[in-house]
């Protein structure tokens, strides 16, 4: 045998050569089919998973959903941060609402009212005294006052005040102009009031008034009260201390609602519950009973103040006889009985036409009813005296009522007040009322105001 490898390959090809050509064939399918080097065995690798189209479709939507989710999500943290820093800002202007009203020092307070002179008050009450001045050598007069100092309630009274009448304004809301918080002093400046209060002119020292004029101050009063319990957004206030004496008049007689320390901010439409605070003689008895104080103890103190307009005399009257002693009560009964035209003011006597004073009355008494569900909100108390107003200012009979609309020319307006007052009954006696003053009474060591 050849060991060269090259005479082995020749050797090998020389033979394969002298092959016959089936024989070389089998010779290269048997090469062919059988290897020299078997093949290394590898593991099996796992199948590929198929998922059947059925289940792809709802795979692919919760992933879609979950995505759609998510972003909803960080949208709306988003949205949630930017809503709640408007927000933030907002309350932080209300807040610093005092950017709207004059901080003044205690010394331009001084100055303004000669060191407090005496010689310039022009009214006391058990809150203090206002005293008439001048700031800043203006021409313009305003009016200062000086609350009592050291008092816990007269302080809150105080911040109450301020913040009520930086929010608000209207022209039917008296404006303040400023304030001073100095030490112990708590002074508050307003636009001074030249006619004073309503009450002044009703049963005081003031010039009577004709009875056109009592009810536009009344409609102008009202208008402010509905301005306060509709609102500035979702906020209403609840004045809780309506009465003549808080119903200021400039000098051309424009009516001002006045005196916010112990009026109460809330949702619309809502109740709150609180201690008792208010005046004798205008305290809603519902609110009294429940302690549950809402827009409609309002309506019912700016009743009395419509009895007061039509009458001329305070809500609790000592020196008269006994079953006139209570207003509301006497007029309930003279209504009733058909004679409420024995309650007028003898000044109006001659003035007044009956349409005008019957619409008057049902619109007083309607706001007087026992129960607040039955008395009328503030604009419906509006439209009704702008309804009697126009009565009263008609020309002649048969002549075009001033600004009446058709559903008032065709009666359906009387009936809207002349359904509730209706209602309106006096469901205590007088005896029964005597002892509701005496514990009112006792409201003077800090729930009565001053009158």
């Amino acid at each position: 045998m050849p060991t060269d490898p090259d005479q082995a390959l020749t050797k090998c090809t020389s033979e394969s050569s002298t092959l016959k050509p089936e024989h070389r064939t089998k010779v290269v399918r048997n090469k062919i089919s059988t290897p020299s080097h078997p093949p290394t065995s590898l593991k099996a690798l796992p199948p590929k998973p198929s998922y059947p189209k059925s289940m792809k479709l709802p795979l692919i939507a919760s992933v879609l959903a979950a995505s759609l989710l998510l972003l909803s999500f960080v949208i709306g943290f988003i949205i949630f941060r930017c809503v709640r820093r408007v927000k933030s800002e907002r309350d932080s202007n209300s807040e610093s609402s005092s950017t709207r009203c004059r901080e003044f020092s205690l010394a331009e307070i001084r100055a303004a009212t000669n060191n407090f002179d005496e010689r310039l008050i022009v009214g006391r009450g058990g809150f203090g005294n206002v005293y008439k001045g001048h700031i800043d050598t203006s021409h313009k007069p305003v009016a200062i006052k000086r609350l009592k100092p050291g008092s816990d309630q007269g302080a809150h009274e105080f911040q109450t005040e301020i913040r009520m009448l930086s929010r608000f304004r209207h022209v039917h809301l008296v404006s303040l102009i400023g304030y001073c918080n100095d030490g112990r002093e708590m002074i508050l400046v307003y636009d001074f009031m030249a006619r004073g209060t309503l009450r002044d002119h009703l049963y005081g020292s003031g010039e009577a008034l004709l009875w056109e004029r009592r009810l536009k101050i009344c409609l102008e009063a009202a208008r402010g009260l509905e301005f306060l319990h509709t609102g500035v957004g979702r906020q209403s206030v609840i004045h809780r201390d309506v009465k003549s004496t808080n119903i200021l008049l400039d000098e051309n007689w424009v009516a001002k609602v006045s005196d916010f320390g112990l009026s109460k901010v809330g949702p619309n439409a809502s109740h709150v519950t609180t201690d008792v605070k208010g005046s004798l003689g205008y305290l809603d008895p519902e609110y009294y009973m429940s302690l549950w104080l809402t827009q409609k103890s309002d309506v019912y103190s700016f009743g009395v103040i419509l009895l007061e307009a039509l009458c001329g005399r305070a809500p609790i009257a000592s020196r008269v006889e006994k079953e006139q002693e209570f207003l509301v009560a006497w007029v309930k009964r003279c209504f009733h009985g058909g004679n409420v035209h024995e309650t007028v003011d003898p000044v109006l006597k001659g003035s007044m036409r009956p349409k005008c004073l019957n619409k008057f009355v049902e619109i007083a008494l309607s706001c007087l009813n026992d129960h607040g569900k039955d008395r009328p909100l503030m604009r419906e108390v509006v439209k009704g005296l702008e309804y009697a107003l126009n009565l009263q200012r008609r020309c002649e009979q048969g002549e075009r009522e001033i600004g009446l609309t058709e559903m008032e020319r065709h009666g359906e307006f009387d009936d809207k007040f002349a359904s509730t007052s209706s209602k309106a009954t006096t469901t205590c006696s007088e005896e029964e009322q005597a002892l509701v003053h005496a514990m009112f009474s006792d409201l003077g060591n800090g729930n009565q105001r001053p009158r």
